[in-house]
């Protein structure tokens, strides 16, 4: 599980985004809870291999741009 503590709380308006490396999107959390359904390294409740993977968060606020990076499934 990919823990974002705090996010819900310090931006209530969320959006988590992870995409595959291909650019399809595989999560998008809903609108500030991201906490209570956090990203689980499923895909339609597939595990997914070991890898990396993009993801974009919008805070939605007007003060901070969005963040992008990788995010790494271990095994």
């Amino acid at each position: 599980v990919w823990e974002l503590d705090g996010i819900d709380l310090i931006y209530p308006e969320n959006k988590v985004y992870v995409y595959n490396r291909w650019g399809n999107l595989i999560f998008e959390s809903p609108s500030g809870a991201y906490e209570q359904n956090p990203w689980n390294g499923t895909f339609n409740d597939e595990v997914l291999p070991v890898g990396s993977f993009y993801y974009i968060i919008n805070y939605n606020d007007s003060f901070t741009d969005a963040s992008n990076g990788t995010v790494s499934i271990l095994k």
